[in-house]
Parts: structure tokens; C-alpha cells; sequence
């Protein structure tokens, strides 16, 4: 067994090393660090596989693979990288690379398997080129799920031992299917397409990652391959689908992790914030509109005791009693009403009043179809803040004339919905500020969706949904 191994970390190439002479009793191994040594180790001499890094320095990321894929010349490629990403794993796939391994899941027994099932795979498509004669043997015993189909009526007209195995039925039961029944395919049209573009000779070969289920329900995820054959004298497609099941299930624990950290970081930054919003309003609220209240009596005092009649007692009692107004409203504003007591309609009928004290607005309020007992106390303070939010910047921006909040429920989700009549702006080229920056991190708290309807002139629809 000869191996390429091009790694220009020496601590992965010394674990890849010692996998690799764990697996092969017999084995030569070729080290390159750069990508332009690999090119010379590949015109010296011929390899049965090479394992890529995708990270060196004269060379990353899609341009190593297309250029490997390239200069290999029908030798294997297992790429062999730190990074994660399940839709770069997807794309490196369809570039022609044979697998794609995360480093930290690597051992030798899975280095076995990968390379074995590359060589092999490698091996069938060369002989299935070459010898038609040795086509059934390989087609059996091949590690993928391969069926031949019909490409008018989609009837599958071949299946191998594998796919038959693996999914549970039997070989007469697939001829009397259509191949969409093994694969689930999101957009049919478009498979339909390519199907019709490989009869037309439009294209000669298709990858794509698949989901199917065998017949007791487990779930497999294929990186699906559609190539335009001769089968029996007629024109049929033969498709190739390589169990990427592990590789799919890895990336969506690594994305459910990636979620679960965000949410937990969001979580922190609102509960930060709603401790120092009620410490500012207790602030507010007990020190200094007591420190006003206390200046308006000595005022009033000091009055008396001067016998003096003046505008200007007057005008000073009147602004430090608006101040003292405007810092109740400010902490009312800061301290949310307790949720766990109150009804959210009833909050908000709070916010609705500060808001018509300050303005002339019209506010209607319609919380039709919504079951409040079913939503937690979290969720109803966020609702809260994001309609508290919305309409700031609505009193700061939009001079509106009219607001409609509507809050509803559709199945399992709550829908928020918060609509003026004002000047508007154009969402695609207008830059999001604080306030909608602000309502889309308290949505996301609860995986909620924001969609922003608004053009200038029309007012400024915000609608939030929570899936419960």
C-alpha cells in the first residue's frame, strides 16, 4: 500500500502515521507539507490513495481539492481537515473527493473504513468503465446503494445487494418502484430536470446529498450520484448513492451544539439586561425622584419663608415636577409589570398608555385566538419588550399617525404582528439600527423568525414568529 499524506501540521501527521502502520502490515508512506511537493511526488511515482489537508500554506480550501482531484488522475482523495462545516463537506463531495473526515474523529478504525471503501469505490467505477463482463459482480458488491432506473417512467430496473439489504426490501419489490419512492428529493422538478438533461445528453453526471428511510424506518443520507447508461440496449440512469450517514448526523449534532450555545449566550445577554434595567429603574424610581420630590418641598419652604412672590418659583416648581413625571415614566419603562400576576393583555395596555400620553397616536390592540396559559413567563416578557421596542422606534422614526398590534396563535405558533401607518424605509438597502437589531436577538432567544414589511411612504410592518 502506497499513501500520499500531504500535512503540514507534524502533530496530525504523526497520529495519521501511527493509524496508518496500525492498519497496512505493509505500507510506504509519502509526507509532503506543501502542495506544490505533492504535485512533484505525484510525477514521480503512483499511489494507491492520498489524504489531503485543506489547510497548507501555498494551498486551501476548494482550490486544494479541485487542483488534487485534478492532478490525481483517478487516485483516490480522502480529505483529512479540522473544519466542520457540513455544507463545505457536501460541496468537497461533489468536487470528487472520496470522503471527508473531521480529524478529531479519526482513528484507525475509521481510517480502515474510509480508505477501504475509497480504494474499492474507486476500484468499481474503473472496472465498470473497463469490463462490462465483471458488471454484476462489482454492482452486488458494491458498499453503495446502486440503482439503475428508467429515466421516462423513473421505474427502477436494477438494484444491488447493498441497497437491497440496507433498506430492507426485496429485489422484486424495488422493480415494482419508482426511484423518488427510496430517495426523498425537496424539489422534484428539479431532479426531473437533470434527469431530462442526462437523456438529452445536457449533462453526464450529478451528485447530491439525499435522505431515504429502509423499510423499519431508519434513515440514511447518501451523497447521490446520477450518471446516463446502456442498459440492455436502452438508455437508462444508473445512480451511485455513498452512505454519508455518519458524516450528516455529526455535522447536525454540531449544529444543534452550535444553537444551543447561542441560545445560551443570548439567554445571558437579556437576563444582564433586565437586571440592569431594573436596578437603574429602582435607582430612578426610589433615589433620585425622591432627591426632586425632596428639592420641590425645601422650594416650597424656602418660598414661605422669603414672602416672595416670583414667576420664576413658579416655572422652577414646574420643571422639577415634569422631571419627577418623566422619571416615573422612564423606570415604568425600565421595570417590566410582573408577568407572573399579570395578564400579557393587561401589560400592555401599560404601554399603550405611556405611549398616548406622549403622542396623539391612534393604538388599537387585538390579541384574538390567544391562549396565554400556554406560553411560558419568558417568552411573554419577550413578547413585551419587542412590542415596548418596536414602538420607540416608531416614536423616534416613523411618525405615524396610527399603530394596530396583533397577537395571535396559528397551530403551535405564536405570531406577533406590530404595524404603522408611517413614513417607511426600504429594508434591503436601509442599514437595521439598534431597535430591530435589538428585537431580532430577543426573537432569536426563542428561535422566533422576524420578517420586516416596509417600503417608503407605506408604514412598517414587524412580524415576529415563535414556534411553541
Amino acid at each position: 500500500m502506497r499513501i500520499l499524506v500531504v500535512e503540514d501540521n507534524e502533530g496530525d501527521y504523526f497520529l495519521v502515521h501511527e493509524y496508518l502502520h496500525d492498519i497496512f502490515p505493509v505500507l510506504e508512506i509519502k509526507h509532503n507539507t506543501l502542495f506544490k511537493e505533492a504535485i512533484l511526488s505525484l510525477e514521480e511515482a503512483v499511489y494507491d490513495i492520498i489524504l489531503l489537508d485543506l489547510s497548507l500554506p501555498d494551498s486551501n480550501g476548494t482550490d486544494s481539492i479541485v487542483d488534487m482531484v485534478k492532478l490525481a488522475n483517478g487516485i483516490p482523495v480522502i480529505v483529512l481537515t479540522g473544519f466542520g462545516d457540513l455544507q463545505f463537506a457536501m460541496d468537497s463531495l461533489k468536487l470528487g473527493v472520496q470522503d471527508y473526515l473531521l480529524k478529531d474523529d479519526v482513528n484507525p478504525m475509521v481510517l480502515r473504513k474510509s480508505i477501504g471503501y475509497s480504494i474499492e469505490r474507486n476500484k468499481i467505477s474503473s472496472t465498470l468503465r473497463v469490463s462490462e463482463a465483471k458488471y454484476r459482480y462489482l454492482f452486488d458488491n458494491n458498499p453503495d446503494f446502486i440503482f439503475i432506473f428508467n429515466p421516462d417512467t423513473r421505474i427502477i430496473l436494477d438494484v444491488n445487494e447493498t441497497a437491497a439489504q440496507s433498506l430492507g426490501y426485496s429485489k422484486d419489490a424495488f422493480l415494482e418502484m419508482n426511484i423518488w419512492d427510496i430517495y426523498e428529493i425537496d424539489d422534484q422538478e428539479e431532479m426531473d430536470h437533470l434527469v431530462k438533461n442526462l437523456s438529452n445528453n445536457k449533462a453526464n453526471i450529478h451528485k447530491k446529498i439525499v435522505k431515504s428511510k429502509s423499510k423499519d424506518g431508519n434513515v440514511f443520507y447518501t451523497d447521490l450520484a446520477l450518471h446516463e447508461i446502456n442498459y440492455n440496449g436502452f438508455d437508462a440512469v444508473l445512480t451511485i448513492g455513498t452512505d454519508v450517514t455518519e458524516n450528516v448526523l455529526l455535522e447536525q449534532k454540531l449544529a444543534d451544539e452550535r444553537r444551543r450555545k447561542t441560545r445560551e449566550i443570548a439567554e445571558a445577554v437579556i437576563v444582564a439586561q433586565e437586571r440592569e434595567r431594573r436596578e437603574i429603574g429602582l435607582e430612578l424610581h426610589d433615589n433620585v425622584n425622591q432627591i426632586l420630590a425632596g428639592s420641590l418641598m425645601y422650594l416650597g419652604l424656602l418660598k414661605k419663608e422669603l414672602k416672595v412672590q416670583s414667576d420664576l418659583y413658579k416655572d422652577i416648581e414646574k420643571l422639577i415636577t415634569e422631571a419627577i413625571q418623566e422619571i416615573r415614566t422612564l423606570s415604568h419603562n425600565l421595570i417590566p409589570p410582573s408577568l407572573n400576576e399579570l395578564e400579557l393583555g393587561d401589560a400592555l395596555d401599560h404601554i399603550i398608555s405611556i405611549a398616548k400620553k406622549a403622542t396623539e397616536l391612534d393604538i388599537q390592540k387585538d390579541l384574538f385566538d390567544f391562549r396565554e396559559s400556554e406560553i411560558s413567563n419568558d417568552l411573554k416578557l419577550t413578547i413585551y419588550r419587542i412590542i415596548q421596542e418596536q414602538f420607540n422606534n416608531i416614536l423616534k422614526h416613523a411618525r405615524a399617525k396610527h399603530i394596530l398590534i396583533r397577537l395571535f396563535q396559528e397551530g403551535d405558533k405564536v405570531i406577533l404582528c406590530v404595524k404603522d401607518d408611517g413614513r417607511g424605509f426600504d429594508p434591503e438597502t436601509t442599514t437595521h439600527g439598534v431597535g430591530l437589531i435589538n428585537i431580532q436577538t430577543r426573537a432569536s432567544l426563542f428561535s422566533g423568525e422576524v420578517k420586516i414589511i416596509s417600503s417608503p411612504g407605506n408604514g412598517t410592518e414587524v412580524i415576529v414568529t415563535f414556534q411553541i
